[in-house]
């Protein structure tokens, strides 16, 4: 798959994906922002478990319908260099006694092994700011 991203892409977290489905759709302040935006492929795997029992179907329906339309597009692979990342942030987490959930480390390790921003609603990226330029909306 060739890779969508470019140099300081912005990385689209899980949470935003989640906030937009609630709002009913894709709001339109991305066009506000500096992209090319992507989604991590675990970004989107965390977001398609929602759409999965014991979700109401028609939740799950709505999602599944802005995921086809709009997301399913944006996704890019996961690949070595990001994989390599997720092993060196979870050792350098265990050194630390800190650990952090599987699809937030993974998506936090595709945009730093990319060089790329996170556009996040979720504070548990706070503690990787070092080595992450985060993106709040």
């Amino acid at each position: 798959m060739e890779r969508k991203h470019s140099p300081m892409s912005v990385a689209i977290d899980s949470s935003v994906l989640i906030a937009w489905e609630k709002a009913g759709g894709l709001p339109d302040f991305l066009s506000k922002l500096e992209g090319p935006f992507y989604i991590p492929t675990h970004a989107a795997a965390e977001y398609l478990l929602g759409t999965h029992p014991p979700v109401r179907s028609e939740l799950r329906e709505r999602a599944r319908r802005l995921y086809e339309a709009h997301l399913r597009e944006m996704v890019d692979s996961f690949e070595e260099a990001d994989a390599a990342q997720l092993a060196r942030l979870a050792s350098e987490l265990r050194a630390k006694g800190q650990q952090m959930k599987f699809y937030d480390a993974a998506i936090a390790a595709t945009a730093i092994a990319r060089g790329d921003e996170l556009l996040t609603l979720d504070g548990d990226f706070d503690r990787l700011a070092n080595k992450l330029k985060l993106i709040r909306l």
